[in-house]
């Protein structure tokens, strides 16, 4: 936990997510590991193990984000599908306090809208669909929820 510190993870005056920099991956990597380790135990048939994401980090084919001071974190990527959609892909949330995940969640959509997404798919842990799909819009469709992007900022 110390190594997150000497990396900036609110913006003053803000409590926004943090893209974390491909360079700082490493700095990090040690505080992400066990949180994401959790999620990656409680899931039945997970795609992705630990040393996978990290490599996904590295080659910036997923993006890790930080919020609230640590108090979350979240593997993004994009995906550009064959019918043309572009899509924000939330393979992991893991947190302690998600009182403010509206604000960190829509900050992250918005970067993906500007990166041309226009959907959004995310695979969660039991819990919090609640947070998802009552308050955020979100629709449950198989095993993933799905929504579709609104531009801008509310």
């Amino acid at each position: 936990m110390n190594q997150i510190q000497e990396i900036p993870v609110t913006v003053p005056g803000g409590n926004i997510p943090v893209l974390i920099a491909k360079d700082n991956i490493p700095f990090v990597w040690s505080m992400i590991e066990p949180r994401l380790q959790i999620i990656i135990d409680k899931q039945e048939f997970v795609d992705f193990d630990a040393p996978h994401v990290y490599n996904l980090l590295l080659l910036e084919q997923a993006q890790l984000w930080i919020a609230g001071n640590g108090e979350m974190i979240m593997i993004t990527r994009i995906g550009n599908y064959p019918n043309g959609v572009k899509r924000l892909i939330v393979d992991f949330i893991q947190g302690t306090n998600y009182k403010n995940y509206k604000e960190h969640m829509e900050y992250i959509e918005h970067w993906a809208i500007q990166l041309g997404a226009t959907q959004a798919e995310a695979e969660i842990q039991p819990g919090l669909e609640k947070f998802l799909i009552k308050e955020q819009g979100w629709k449950r469709r198989r095993v993933k929820i799905f929504k579709h992007l609104n531009k801008g900022l509310h």
